[in-house]
């Protein structure tokens, strides 16, 4: 919490406030507390603690200043899509878990530690992420000790600087724990790694040619070794990855069609539009109001 305060005193001419107006200096509440301390003895001779100061008034204006209530339907749709991902081990998981941060910050707790809130939502996302990842295959002794050792290294945290890597180590941690264990053990380790780039590359357009040279095939070769081990062609496969993508980025996201179809490579809307409909039967505005 800060409180900012003009750095401008009434024996300042104009010229020196012109010169000043648009400079601010930020306090932390800690701080200027102490100021308050420092000057109240100053001026009284009383010497105060920092627990006889009332905070209740700052408190009140913290919590009236409230960020825009969420839309809890997008809340939901995108914690859904989020949760998916980790089904799915589906290592390209950046773009989606970005986009989702912008329709909600966390558990509206209210609370004056922002500490103890930002634990809360880290708490609550570990338990979340614990049981997608059961869902999605990984064993519930090892996701639940997983999911304890996050939590308690949230709640060892002292500072908030401490906290703000977690969250995203957590997840990343259980996506990739599950993609392992996802891994078909019919494929062989070339088509295994052609699997892997087209999934990690969706926002990219993705050519067999380049798949075929990663794992040291020619282009035709690949092409058929791919097909014969998963039942898809490359290009068939590619598509439904995108198709997949797109059905996370609608349901967790804000982003319009017109930008995800750019966010996946698609030459156009229109073309994306198609591609999607013929996959899933449903238009994307569709599938995102259903």
């Amino acid at each position: 919490n800060t409180i900012t305060v003009l750095e401008t005193s009434s024996g300042m001419d104009h010229a020196a406030v012109r010169g000043v107006e648009n400079r601010t200096l930020v306090l932390q509440c800690t701080v200027l507390h102490r100021y308050a301390l420092m000057m109240h003895y100053c001026l009284t001779g009383n010497h105060l603690a920092i627990s006889d100061i009332n905070s209740e008034f700052l408190a009140q204006v913290r919590n009236t200043v409230q960020q825009p209530a969420h839309d809890r339907h997008k809340v939901w749709m995108a914690e859904q899509g989020l949760l998916q991902m980790v089904r799915t081990g589906d290592l390209n998981y950046r773009q989606a878990l970005s986009a989702s941060m912008g329709i909600s910050a966390g558990v509206p707790v209210r609370s004056d530690d922002a500490l103890r809130q930002s634990k809360t939502s880290i708490i609550v996302f570990t338990s979340l992420v614990c049981r997608a990842a059961i869902e999605g295959g990984l064993s519930p002794e090892e996701a639940y000790a997983l999911g304890d050792s996050y939590i308690q290294s949230a709640e060892n945290a002292k500072t908030l600087e401490d906290l703000e890597p977690l969250g995203l180590m957590m997840y990343d941690d259980f996506v990739r724990r599950v993609h392992k264990c996802r891994t078909n053990p019919h494929l062989s380790q070339q088509v295994q790694k052609c699997v892997d780039y087209i999934e990690m590359n969706l926002d990219k357009k993705i050519r067999a040619a380049d798949i075929a040279a990663l794992v040291g095939y020619t282009e035709y070769y690949m092409t058929h070794k791919f097909k014969e081990e998963t039942g898809l062609s490359v290009t068939d496969y590619i598509k439904f990855a995108k198709i997949e993508r797109a059905k996370v980025l609608l349901k967790s996201t804000n982003q319009t069609v017109q930008d995800i179809a750019a966010a996946l490579s698609f030459s156009t809307r229109n073309y994306f539009s198609r591609i999607f409909q013929e996959v899933t039967g449903q238009t994307p505005m569709e599938y995102r109001e259903k």
